[in-house]
């Protein structure tokens, strides 16, 4: 398995770390409509701040001050991300899935990206 990644914004001192969403490596990330979702709302939601992907395995900070060590105090933005993608339609939530019965904290979100379904795609509605 390859190293998982999540989208750091140093300037806000938030993550994007994908939770719960069952992505996380450079080809999940790039192939799942709804993280591909979520990227996207945040780069857009951000322009100008120091955003990039940060690994959880590789000397790859890319920014000039701070560590992944400080990961752990950035605040995950995940969940509002994915509510913004919900209220405007361009995602739709069909629940959770649980991976074992005792373990509640353990799931992944069944989210489906549905904007194409719903619009025609060559006007951008």
């Amino acid at each position: 398995m390859g190293a998982f990644y999540r989208l750091v914004n140093h300037s806000k001192r938030e993550v994007v770390s994908f939770a719960h969403i069952g992505a996380g490596t450079r080809n999940e990330l790039a192939g799942n409509p709804v993280a591909a979702a979520i990227t996207t709302r945040y780069l857009q939601d951000h322009a100008g701040d120091a955003v990039a992907f940060v690994s959880d395995t590789y000397d790859d900070w890319p920014f000039p001050s701070g560590s992944r060590d400080e990961l752990a105090t950035y605040t995950d933005m995940t969940d509002d991300v994915v509510d913004s993608l919900l209220e405007t339609g361009v995602l739709v939530d069909e629940g959770r899935e649980y991976l074992f019965d005792d373990e509640p904290e353990v799931y992944t979100r069944r989210l489906r990206n549905v904007w194409f379904e719903d619009s025609d795609p060559s006007t951008g509605s």
